[in-house]
């Protein structure tokens, strides 16, 4: 039995429809990498999915919680909020907190728990990303992979049934990438349920279960890596991993 199901969603901005009608099924501890252009709706998709933007219909089932976004309430909106944490593309952190509290921040205000059970989480999860000497930094102390660490820690403290991540090595300079995506492996390697909007073919290639390949508001296609990067059966997807790889695609393969 799935363990999320999301289903028919629809989300328009104005008069432009962004989202099409996604449907896709995820297992516990199951990895999906999310590939597409700019514009094609990934972003979107995600922030549905922990209601940052409300979808216009649809259903989202996390666990025993379903969200029927097709009503115009918000029941269950709240315990869909719980069951789901961010990871940005910018890190999102708050200037005026150091890093412990940007990482409690969310146990106290959402979950309501106590100030001194939040910091040993917090503390406890910053160990866990390689952070426990930078409690007390502010996030413009940090360099950029840490303060992406961070923004990991304060999602991972939440203890979400589902992590989403949004192109989270997109801001980064290159040498700062490696950090960010060996602390998302660990996650994957724990169990942790994941979608992941990126561009790093190798991560995808190495850690997902499955990838997506998004354009125009639909999954246009789906498979394990190794299908979906070696042998695509759609036209787009081909044209995209092209240009992704900057090669000619019979050479992508990823030089496994």
């Amino acid at each position: 039995m799935s363990f999320i199901e999301i289903k028919n969603v629809h989300k328009s901005f104005y008069q432009t429809e962004i989202l099409k009608g996604i449907d896709l099924t995820l297992h516990k501890g199951e990895v999906i990498v999310i590939l597409g252009p700019s514009g094609s709706g990934k972003t979107t998709f995600l922030r549905c999915l922990n209601t940052l933007e409300k979808a216009d219909k649809g259903q989202i089932k996390i666990d025993n919680v379903t969200k029927d976004f097709t009503k115009k309430d918000r029941h269950n909106t709240r315990d869909l909020i719980l069951k789901t944490a961010m990871v940005f593309q910018g890190h999102a952190l708050f200037g005026n907190m150091t890093v412990l509290q940007n990482v409690i921040e969310g146990l106290i205000r959402v979950k309501k728990m106590n100030r001194d059970a939040a910091k040993k989480i917090g503390m406890m999860t910053l160990a866990r990303v390689g952070l426990s000497d930078r409690v007390n930094y502010y996030p413009v102390q940090l360099s950029g992979g840490q303060q992406q660490r961070a923004g990991i820690a304060r999602a991972m403290a939440m203890q979400p049934e589902l992590l989403l991540f949004d192109e989270p090595t997109s801001a980064l300079d290159p040498e700062l990438v490696g950090e960010v995506l060996s602390a998302m492996k660990e996650l994957a390697q724990e169990g942790h349920t994941m979608i992941v909007v990126t561009h790093e073919m190798q991560f995808a290639y190495e850690v997902a279960d499955r990838v997506l390949y998004m354009e125009g508001g639909v999954i246009v296609e789906q498979g394990t890596p190794q299908d979906l990067f070696n042998s695509p059966q759609d036209e787009r997807t081909k044209k995209f991993l092209t240009r992704l790889s900057g090669k000619n695609f019979e050479t992508v393969a990823l030089a496994t």
